[in-house]
């Protein structure tokens, strides 16, 4: 009898305190994670290089884990319990958190407010730019109402941020004018989710001067079986008249993931608030494949190529618009995975992207016309990658060497009408077949002390331009035809959690850019707010930015508040400036501007987003964002700033989180801080009223349906052009817009 009962404690005593073993998971690539500190009452240690560790389960009691990369959480016992189930314990990373960064994601579930979302109605977007306008932290830069919106972060415009999807791939405007800015390349239809981080701190992908814009695809997912995918959605927009489709179809198998896609937009012109009509035709499709392949459990090899290409599009700012934009992005990565070993990981990449683009102004309205213009440019940019991480006990590493180069040649030619030279071809080498050429090795380390965590980033880049079909009237206003330079770019940040609730950041950092293809080697080509012709400069110095940001956050179960201030200080910042000497190639020209340095310029300015959960059904969310910029040299305002802009949303969730409905509200303060030597002109402030609704039919179908601009105000963005001969009429925007969109999928 005694032996029974020994035996019976010893089994109960099994059963109240029996030993489970984890496994830690990253959510996205399902890879192990090691050295994940945990603590569970007083049993404490870190995870193997598998990523597994052993706990004695004790009732009601919480597990509370730690990584460098994927911060501190709380696991209650009844998710632990569920984890007990399948021994997978699954994390995100946050490390991108970590940074100045905002991540427009996926919206994965429905109780939770964010930002901004990428769904599937913004999958039908033909223009990446205009889905980033969502935010009041980036502007656009217009020069057509539909097509072309060029961002503008904290004030950084151009090369000033890098635009890159999925690790690399990007784009480089073969239009000087950039009808085809980088970000107008990106297939929506292929996005998962956009990060956006602010300030020369994150190095690794890039020279992230005054940011970066990181558009990444969906994470590949395979199947034990084949199994095919797909989506459908369209819609359809009142005001323009704007027809949108995209279509995704694919298999997924044990070892590949194969997908086809497509998209088509159509509008033309449509009315602003005073039922004017502003031109704004376009015509846009693209179409793509991507594939993954599973060389082993360690490995994979991803390739993808994607055509854009969009024909007769209205450009009511610039003296052309665009006649046909032919672009080809292609990206081959191979990733291969190391266990039981400091080496994490090792992912090699190819990429490249050639777009032909032709432009004329033979269906500008003119009168009289006195010359027939078309320029045919093309670019080419490859890109090569490769890249280790380490993970050790505190620290992750990366380090890698990556090598880029981009070129540009082209031509305009223009058919005299008028005058004594009318019937003559002149013929002008816009690009002068120039290219620039960057070799970099980068670093990036993040490392934790206790409850401090760090991120270190390093960048250096030896940079070489040089045209090779220069023209005798630039040599003449240069001292040569090439340039070199070494740029160095170092930062460094740190966030401490001061309680469960608040998180303070600083980071600090310093960027160096050399000058782009247009601001070195344009040639006498209109390309600014100005109407002044651009004229490119060899001797110039590289930008360098001398940044600090300061985050706060804080959050609750039902709250989310961050505020975010930056302050950056710009030697040598590249501007232009009036060569009296210099006469320009078009009669419409008041004269030429040669690019310069300026000795400092600073920018300053603060972003805050808080978003709340009011009761189970009920959200509101708030986005404000505002930056001074200023000529230090004259004493001026920088030109393209956006003025202060404000978004609230008040949302509800209702029939069971099957409809969401929203209430928007945006307004912009007037902009008075112009620089008068470019041409910039007082915007108005304004206020905007949307609404939009959207209905889950079931887990494959949804509908969505709005209105944009409810009480058809009149208005136009401060960063929007001047329409070409109307005296200084900038592009005004839609009025009352009604939209609605469908969308299937499998």
């Amino acid at each position: 009898m005694k032996n029974i009962l020994l035996i019976f404690f010893l089994l109960l005593g099994n059963l109240l305190y029996a030993q489970y073993t984890i496994q830690l998971l990253d959510k996205e690539t399902e890879k192990p994670i090691a050295y994940v500190h945990f603590l569970y009452q007083d049993q404490k240690g870190s995870s193997s290089l598998d990523g597994k560790f052993t706990i004695k389960i004790q009732e009601k009691a919480i597990l509370k884990i730690s990584h460098v990369n994927y911060g501190k959480t709380q696991i209650d016992s009844q998710e632990l319990e569920r984890a007990l189930a399948t021994g997978i314990l699954y994390l995100n990373k946050t490390f991108v958190s970590l940074m100045p960064a905002t991540v427009i994601a996926r919206k994965r579930n429905k109780n939770t407010s964010e930002i901004m979302a990428v769904e599937n109605s913004d999958k039908l977007s033909h223009d990446a730019g205009e889905f980033l306008a969502q935010s009041a932290m980036i502007g656009g830069i217009r020069k057509s109402g539909s097509y072309g919106f060029d961002p503008v972060l904290r004030g950084f415009k151009y090369d000033q941020i890098s635009i890159i999807m999925d690790n690399g791939l990007s784009a480089t405007a073969a239009c000087p004018n950039r009808m085809d800015p980088p970000v107008s390349q990106i297939p929506m239809n292929m996005v998962d989710r956009v990060e956006i981080l602010k300030g020369p701190y994150s190095l690794r992908f890039g020279n992230s001067f005054g940011g970066s814009i990181h558009f990444k695809s969906k994470p590949t997912v395979f199947s034990p079986s084949p199994k095919a995918f797909g989506r459908l959605s369209g819609s359809y927009e009142s005001n323009g008249n704007i027809f949108r489709n995209e279509a995704l179809t694919g298999t997924t198998g044990k070892f590949y993931s194969l997908g086809i896609y497509g998209a088509y937009s159509k509008g033309s012109d449509y009315k602003d608030g005073d039922g004017n009509f502003i031109k704004s035709e376009f015509n846009r499709r693209n179409i793509g494949w991507n594939s993954v392949l599973k060389l082993s459990q360690s490995q994979h090899l991803k390739i993808s190529a994607n055509n854009n290409f969009a024909e007769n599009v209205d450009f009511p700012a610039l003296n052309m618009d665009l006649k046909e934009d032919n672009t080809w992005l292609i990206s081959m990565e191979h990733k291969i995975n190391f266990s039981r070993s400091q080496i994490a990981s090792i992912t090699t990449s190819a990429n490249a992207s050639f777009v032909d683009h032709e432009m004329d102004n033979l269906r500008k309205e003119l009168n009289p016309r006195m010359v027939n213009a078309t320029t045919k440019a093309k670019t080419k940019n490859f890109a090569l990658r490769s890249e280790a991480a380490f993970q050790f006990t505190n620290s992750t590493l990366y380090t890698g060497v990556d090598f880029k180069s981009e070129q540009a040649k082209g031509t305009r030619s223009r058919e005299l009408l008028m005058g004594p030279k009318a019937g003559n071809t002149l013929l002008d080498n816009v690009w002068q077949d120039s290219k620039i050429s960057k070799t970099s090795i980068f670093g990036e380390y993040h490392f934790s002390l206790e409850d401090l965590y760090f991120v270190s980033s390093a960048r250096f880049e030896y940079n070489e331009a040089k045209s090779r079909d220069t023209a005798s009237e630039f040599i003449n206003a240069n001292s040569s035809a090439a340039s070199n330079r070494l740029n160095t770019s170092l930062s460094l940040g740190s966030t401490y959690d001061l309680s469960k609730q608040i998180r303070i950041g600083l980071w600090l950092g310093r960027a160096e850019r050399s000058g782009s293809l247009t601001e070195r080697f344009i040639n006498f080509l209109p390309v600014d707010v100005d109407p002044y012709e651009r004229i490119g400069n060899t001797d110039l110095h590289p930008e360098i930015n001398y940044q600090a940001d300061l985050n706060l956050t804080w959050k609750s179960p039902k709250s989310e508040l961050l505020i975010s201030l930056f302050s950056s200080y710009i030697n040598d910042y590249i501007s232009s400036v009036i060569r009296e000497d210099l006469t320009p190639r078009m009669a419409t020209a008041p004269g030429v501007k040669q690019y310069i340095n300026i000795d400092k310029a600073i920018m300053r300015g603060f972003e805050i987003n808080f978003n709340q959960k009011l009761t189970n059904n009920f959200f509101h969310r708030i986005n404000m964002a505002y930056t001074f910029g200023k000529n230090k040299e004259i004493n001026q305002a920088l030109p393209e700033i956006p003025p202060l802009d404000l978004r609230y949303t008040i949302g509800a969730l209702l029939m069971k989180a099957k409809l969401q409905i929203e209430i928007l509200f945006r307004h912009t303060l007037k902009q008075n801080r112009i620089a008068k030597d470019y041409g910039e002109t007082v915007s108005p402030g304004f206020s905007l009223f949307d609404f939009k609704a959207s209905y889950a039919i079931s887990d494959h179908v949804q509908c969505k349906a709005g209105i944009r601009n409810i009480f058809d105000k009149t208005y136009y963005e401060h960063l929007s052009r001047s329409v070409k001969g109307s005296d200084n009429l900038s592009i005004y925007a839609p009025g009352r817009t009604f939209y609605a969109t469908f969308a299937f999928s499998f």
